[in-house]
């Protein structure tokens, strides 16, 4: 299992309908809207890294993707 937290950037004011779109994907475990530099904050787990990957989502500008190495 890998899991992996997003770092996500949406256009402005967009940020709830982004939510409500990843609600929706398998794999999303928890999703946080936040503020700073970054909109929302999405916890996911898959099979492989390759099943991390988003597909291309409107209103989404950038992603980081950070890949659990260790859980403590």
């Amino acid at each position: 299992m890998v899991n992996a937290y997003v770092l996500i950037c949406c256009d402005l004011a967009s940020s709830e309908k982004v939510v409500e779109d990843l609600e929706k994907i398998d794999g999303v475990q928890e999703v946080s809207p936040v503020s700073g530099v970054y909109d929302i904050v999405v916890r996911l787990s898959a099979s492989t890294e390759e099943e991390l990957k988003f597909r291309k989502m409107k209103k989404v500008l950038t992603t980081i993707t950070l890949i659990v190495s260790k859980t403590l």
